[in-house]
């Protein structure tokens, strides 16, 4: 990068210690047939701690593998840019293409291509960066490119094989003339073969919540469709848990089963890559059971009242939309949502694979009604009266369920499966000491170390965030860990 001044390295530790993570479009390409090899394409994000990024949206417009000598194939050519929210893929991964057909042979370089990149980031630098004033919550945009990294690619007929893009946005801030991102720096992006501890063996890497309409469903597979990250299709076997967060329940009998999720449902898909290069959900968590659900917006809620008391700010990072003409159908990632909170709204907790786990909160404690809405926790809301306005699109909440945060900070002490997190966002004010992230055993996700033992230094969590006044003890219960 180019040299910097003083300032330029407080703003980027205050405001751009850059924060990355996911989205999906699924889109498969055709079998190994002849000679070619099956390529699956997965992506994440290695942020550095106390990230102040609330979205960071990245388009892929085309990914290439080039030989020794020169030539190029194809492995992923979208029709229109597939977009990734980067904040997500902090703790999480998605997937940008299965089984893409692709010439066997030895490949010595990676080239991908991108559209224009954009966030929303807070300004808690104490100064005014280009135009966004101290305490501000900006926009940011850039420049596009292509990245080109070497690789040491063998790629066998007729075998399924995977590589996994690493992104990293500290290293894509340009602070030579004002702020900005540029793709163009150095070590933005590397990528990777080695399958990373703690993903299950037989598996290439996790695929992790991704929620939208049910368009299909059998006793062997499900497709999904969200409104903001696209189509996702995955198969269903014996294994596969079902998980009813509502109250009362929705399922019949009160026994969350595959029978409870028909087409139109609202669920969440957590996955596997298998090495076979087909999306296995290993659970499905669902949201609404109804057929025809109410529109659903889901995000991050930052320091705001946007239109008085009694309203949030949300950033958008998902939703579910039917409502024809609703400005939410055309919203894309960083969209800015204000919440207006009915009176009778109701509040709940997703557990998901932590359901039924020790020491989750009972009456909904940490996340009883809006009072316990703090800046930095993971919202889905039903919404109604979606209508663009002064600040962003104004929508009425009818009901709230609390999903889950993703964080990095920094590993501090272990006590039990638990440990205390530092360098949070400095937007997070819930917190006056460093909380405690609780862990489950045989339950939370672990990706670059094997247990709670093996963390150290930084890493990224994807947790429930309560209200640690008359919530549990332990704030942050980790439903994935990913060490960096």
């Amino acid at each position: 990068m180019n040299p910097r001044k003083y300032l330029v390295f407080a703003v980027l530790a205050a405001i751009l210690s850059l924060s990355s993570c996911s989205g999906v479009k699924n889109k498969g390409g055709g079998g190994g047939g002849g000679g070619n090899a099956m390529l699956s394409v997965s992506i994440s994000d290695t942020p550095p701690a106390n990230t102040t990024i609330l979205s960071f949206t990245l388009p892929i417009t085309g990914i290439k593998l080039t030989t020794s000598t020169g030539t190029d194939v194809s492995v992923f050519s979208p029709g229109s840019p597939a977009n990734f929210e980067l904040t997500r893929l902090q703790s999480d991964s998605d997937v940008v293409v299965t089984n893409a057909s692709v010439t066997a042979g030895t490949y010595t370089s990676l080239t991908v291509a991108f559209g224009t990149p954009s966030g929303v980031f807070i300004n808690a630098s104490g100064s005014t960066v280009g135009s966004c004033t101290p305490g501000g919550v900006c926009n940011i945009t850039g420049s596009f490119t292509s990245i080109t990294v070497p690789v040491n690619l063998t790629l066998n007929a007729k075998a399924s094989h995977w590589l996994d893009l690493d992104f990293n946005y500290n290293n894509a801030i340009d602070t030579s003339s004002g702020i900005k991102i540029n793709l163009g720096l150095a070590n933005v992006l590397a990528a990777s073969t080695s399958t990373p501890i703690g993903v299950p063996s037989g598996d290439f890497a996790f695929v992790d919540d991704f929620t939208g309409h049910v368009t299909a469903v059998s006793s062997s597979s499900i497709t999904l469709s969200s409104t903001v990250r696209g189509n996702l299709t995955a198969t269903i076997n014996s294994s596969t848990q079902v998980f009813d967060p509502q109250a009362p329940a929705q399922c019949s009998g009160g026994v969350a089963t595959l029978a409870c999720i028909q087409k139109g449902s609202i669920v969440s898909l957590q996955g596997v890559l298998t090495n076979t290069g087909t999306i296995l959900a290993t659970s499905l968590d669902v949201i609404d059971a109804s057929t025809t659900p109410a529109d659903e917006v889901e995000g991050t809620i930052y320091p705001s009242t946007c239109n008085g008391t009694g309203s949030f700010g949300m950033v958008l990072s998902d939703s579910s939309i039917t409502t024809s003409g609703s400005p939410l159908a055309s919203a894309g990632f960083g969209a800015g949502v204000c919440l207006t909170i009915n009176p009778t709204a109701t509040a709940l907790i997703d557990f998901g694979i932590l359901t039924g786990q020790p020491g989750l909160p009972v009456s909904n404690a940490g996340f009883a009604n809006a009072n316990n809405l703090l800046a930095g926790q993971n919202i889905r809301a039903k919404i109604t009266g979606a209508a663009s306005g002064t600040n962003g699109i104004n929508v009425t909440a009818t009901a709230m369920i609390l999903r889950f945060s993703r964080l990095t900070g920094t590993f501090g002490t272990l006590s039990g499966t638990g440990f205390t997190i530092s360098g949070l966002p400095t937007y997070i004010t819930a917190f006056p000491a460093p909380p405690v992230a609780q862990t489950f055993t045989n339950a939370t996700l672990f990706e670059g170390a094997a247990n709670v033992s093996s963390l150290s230094g930084t890493v990224s969590i994807s947790a429930l965030f309560y209200d640690p006044a008359g919530g549990p003890a332990q704030p942050l219960q980790v439903v994935k860990v990913r060490q960096h």
